[in-house]
């Protein structure tokens, strides 16, 4: 059996399965072959004059670490200044009266200059996500005609969606054309010179897709997110739910602060690996899939008042990206945060699973090391041993219910080889998860779309974000979830029958 870890092999092998997968759709896409790292964010005038540095070195190992990997020669040091404003939630429920999707939507109305927003799925019309956005849409421009010297320099709203692939949508253009029709339908103009207004629908142009979840708002204001815009997010099981609606559970970290223009940055490479949707200006809803043509994207342009790096607390903060082709600045951060952890993790975690060749772990392990799992897996490991305490709640559900099984068996076979079971606890939710969290040492939480996933790491693996900070009121807010739903919604991971075989204290 092949050994020396898990790498390229395994991500070009996922590629593969995708291309043989998904036939008709990967004529729409493009192997992301040499594209290179992110352009660092470099902000102009930051840090302020006769400031002496924007941001000291981080004192902390957790900080420190994450600053170590995402600092980028020539790039603005973004990760001080900052301040925690929320975590945005799905679905609607008692304890989250107004979601996800009603909060960005109240951002995008209470824009001055620039609304950026990207999103893997896409569903549009009444009663969708979508729809909640494209009436944000319209309510911003209502208020830029009504009040057009309010905003001196116009406003942008650009949407990028993440290319996902659709073998009933060969052409890709399907979500961005729902996207275009649902604003017309709303009486959006997609371009008004005379008010500096204008709406960009981008798509990512890669295979594999994008999956990252963010918006900037005025480059002031940063969310990265785990969910979609997508009915199974919205509340099911009432009178008024629709079909789709799955109640699906998943967060979106929210700050103020220069941390937003690292946002910019990386949705602005996302932009320069996209195309974008042309369409007349007053495009009929119904003749949209006439009119609108798939074309190169505009080139990468801001407002400048969205350009500012603007300090809004005391916070550190640190952006996580990264990208098939080049870049793999999160992978980096997120190993070297686990590696600094000294004491516990809390894994909240929709998917923590094994490399592709290992999903069925569970019922045969042998063949499987944990040399050949993926990056995640061998840092968890590592900071078992080192005496880190490990709690994981994901799901037994779905796509991800066998790779998690045997992710979690094997994990508790290297455990129980070096005399170590006791340090990892793992339990299924009860409810319907979707969310990508961690909470180091009580310290720093982690959120966004990235999946302890094979799909989600390495060189091929999918357009990733997760957002990183220390504040002490994003790390109680997360805390606080975890423990309720570890006390009241989950249940124990089984353990396989054949752990018991496995020897005690011999690895």
């Amino acid at each position: 059996m092949r050994r020396g870890g898990w790498g390229w092999a395994d991500g070009v092998r996922g590629v593969l399965i995708l291309l043989a997968l998904l036939g008709g759709r990967v004529g729409a896409a493009e192997l992301p072959l040499w594209l290179g790292p992110a352009r660092p964010a470099v902000v102009a005038g930051w840090p302020p004059a006769g400031a002496g540095g924007a941001c000291g070195e981080p004192a902390g190992p957790l900080e420190r670490a994450l600053w170590e990997a995402v600092r980028t020669p020539g790039g603005s040091d973004l990760s001080c200044g900052n301040a925690f404003v929320e975590f945005l939630r799905t679905p609607r429920d008692l304890n989250t009266p107004v979601d996800a999707f009603d909060r960005i939507a109240q951002q995008v109305v209470g824009a001055r200059s620039e609304v950026l927003l990207t999103s893997m799925e896409w569903r549009g019309g009444p009663g969708m996500p979508g729809w909640t956005f494209a009436r944000a849409v319209r309510d911003l421009h209502a208020r830029v005609q009504a009040a057009p010297g309010e905003y001196p320099q116009g406003v942008s709203v650009r949407v990028l969606l993440g290319g996902y692939p659709d073998p009933l949508d060969p052409d890709g253009t399907g979500p961005a054309r729902a996207l275009v029709r649902d604003l017309r339908a709303l009486g959006v103009p997609l371009r008004d010179a005379a008010l500096g207004w204008q709406v960009s629908v981008l798509n990512f142009r890669f295979l594999p897709h994008s999956h990252v979840k963010l918006h900037v708002i005025d480059g002031q204001d940063l969310t990265v997110a785990g969910f979609n815009f997508s009915p199974w997010h919205l509340p099911a099981g009432g009178p008024e739910s629709l079909p789709q609606a799955r109640s699906l559970h998943d967060l979106g970290l929210r700050l103020r602060g220069p941390v937003a223009q690292a946002g910019v940055a990386a949705f602005d490479d996302l932009w320069r690996h996209s195309w974008q949707l042309r369409c007349p200006p007053l495009v009929a809803p119904d003749a949209v899939n006439a009119a609108c043509v798939r074309g190169e994207a505009e080139p990468v342009s801001h407002p400048s008042a969205a350009q500012q790096a603007v300090r809004a607390g005391e916070a550190r903060a640190f952006l996580l990206y990264r990208r098939p082709g080049g870049e793999d600045q999160a992978d980096r951060a997120q190993l070297a945060l686990i590696g600094a952890a000294q004491e516990s993790l809390d894994l909240m975690q929709a998917d923590f699973g094994t490399s592709l060749t290992c999903w069925f772990a569970f019922l045969r392990p042998d063949p499987c090391q944990a040399e050949d799992q993926p990056p995640y897996f061998g840092a968890v490991l590592a900071a078992l041993e080192r005496g880190v305490r490990v709690r994981l709640l994901l799901v037994d559900y779905g796509v991800g219910a066998v790779p998690n099984r045997s992710a979690v068996a094997l994990l508790r076979r290297e455990l129980r080889r070096r005399g170590l079971e006791d340090r990892f606890e793992a339990r299924y939710t009860t409810f319907a998860l979707h969310t990508k969290a961690l909470v180091v040492d009580g310290s720093v939480v982690v959120a966004g779309s990235i999946n302890f996933h094979f799909s989600a790491w390495g060189p091929w693996g999918l357009a990733e974000a997760a957002l990183a900070t220390s504040d002490a009121g994003a790390v109680a807010a997360q805390s606080v979830s975890f423990a309720e739903a570890w006390r009241t919604s989950s249940r124990p991971v089984p353990d396989e029958w054949w752990l018991g075989r496995v020897p005690a204290g011999a690895p």
